[in-house]
């Protein structure tokens, strides 16, 4: 095949460096700009010394000029806010195609956003065009996008397990629905953040919750599942931050229709995500386990019921499947490709 360019922007944070990584093996897509403009001008080897002796490219700014003249088709936004927006309106008029792992485009009503990240959109006319990427869940509209909008790595695991019950009714929507999140501190980006007290000092031996009401990835979970269930849903998210370089553990609570079996859970699962590559249903919650898919872009989960309750353990790895990998797997959706392709080896 030949390679489609690629620009990501923000190349030398931890999802840019995934993307990178992931990129750098993929057989379809070829990295023309890495961006930074912090250290632009240096060689990405220097920068991220793990790339040294795999890549000779040097870091761009990201400007639209810079993008434009690398000849890029697609682009991964691996950047906060601001910054992405700026340029965003510019590359889709000169047509190119866009996933943004940041947090820019999962909201569809400028009003939400505002609510949720405490600021005014900046292109909040491209909202109601960008499509939520949750890859099987959205698959068709992945396909013919221009711009979408990578899930939170939260979300990716609490939505994957719920969106096919809420879907199939087998869950009561306005009954409460619980998740205690688990991420490991590359969840908070390369910079220290003190409401999250994520050094490593203050994280080893350690395990505490944080925004434990008003998370950001609470508006983008209640806005898919309230679709799914085609009425308003709410759930409760309770994150916390855990003494590992990287995964995510969800366990997830919700309530049962009356009469609704694990058997139909399970069935529901299998019948939604049969023959997608990256969903693996486990026997039960204590086989979900974070070292199971450290490195890929795989998603565990398993149920268990107690009475009326189900109970549901999630695992992803948030720099992949609830970052990076992720975004690859839209590209390739949106250019044809087959959803695994460059992304079925350990180690991204």
């Amino acid at each position: 095949m030949n390679p489609i360019p690629v620009a990501i922007l923000g190349a030398t944070g931890y999802a840019g460096e995934v993307s990178v990584r992931i990129l750098l093996n993929h057989p379809g897509f070829k990295i023309v700009h890495a961006g930074s403009d912090r250290v632009a001008g240096q060689p990405l080897a220097q920068v991220v010394p793990a790339f040294a002796g795999e890549t000779d490219l040097i870091l761009a700014p990201d400007t639209v000029d810079a993008i434009r003249a690398s000849g890029a088709q697609a682009v991964i936004l691996a950047k906060k806010s601001v910054e992405v927006t700026k340029v965003v309106p510019a590359l889709l008029a000169a047509g190119l195609k866009l996933v943004d792992i940041g947090a820019e485009f999962r909201l569809r009503d400028p009003a939400a956003y505002l609510t949720w990240h405490k600021e005014d959109h900046h292109c909040p006319e491209l909202l109601a065009e960008a499509v939520y990427g949750l890859s099987e869940t959205h698959t068709a509209a992945i396909r013919a996008a221009r711009v979408v909008g990578n899930p939170g790595c939260y979300a990716t695991s609490i939505l994957l397990p719920l969106i096919p019950l809420m879907r199939a009714g087998l869950l009561e929507p306005q009954a409460p629905l619980v998740a205690v999140g688990y991420s490991g501190v590359s969840g908070a980006g390369k910079k220290f953040a003190e409401g999250n007290n994520n050094l490593f000092y203050a994280m080893d031996g350690n395990l505490h919750a944080y925004k434990p009401v008003g998370h950001q990835h609470t508006g983008e979970v209640d806005q898919e599942l309230s679709a799914a269930a085609a009425s308003p849903v709410h759930l409760s998210f309770i994150p916390h931050l855990a003494p590992l370089t990287r995964g995510i553990h969800t366990t997830l609570t919700a309530t049962l229709r009356t009469g609704v079996t694990l058997t139909q859970v399970v069935d529901t699962w299998h019948s939604s995500y049969k023959g997608r590559p990256f969903i693996r249903i486990r026997p039960g919650p204590q086989q979900v386990e974070v070292s199971n898919v450290a490195g890929t872009n795989f998603a565990d989960f398993g149920a268990a019921i107690d009475g009326r309750t189900l109970i549901i353990s999630s695992a992803i790895d948030n720099l992949v499947k609830g970052a990076s990998g992720q975004a690859v797997q839209n590209l390739n959706l949106m250019f044809g490709y087959p959803e695994e392709t460059g992304l079925l080896h350990r180690g991204l």
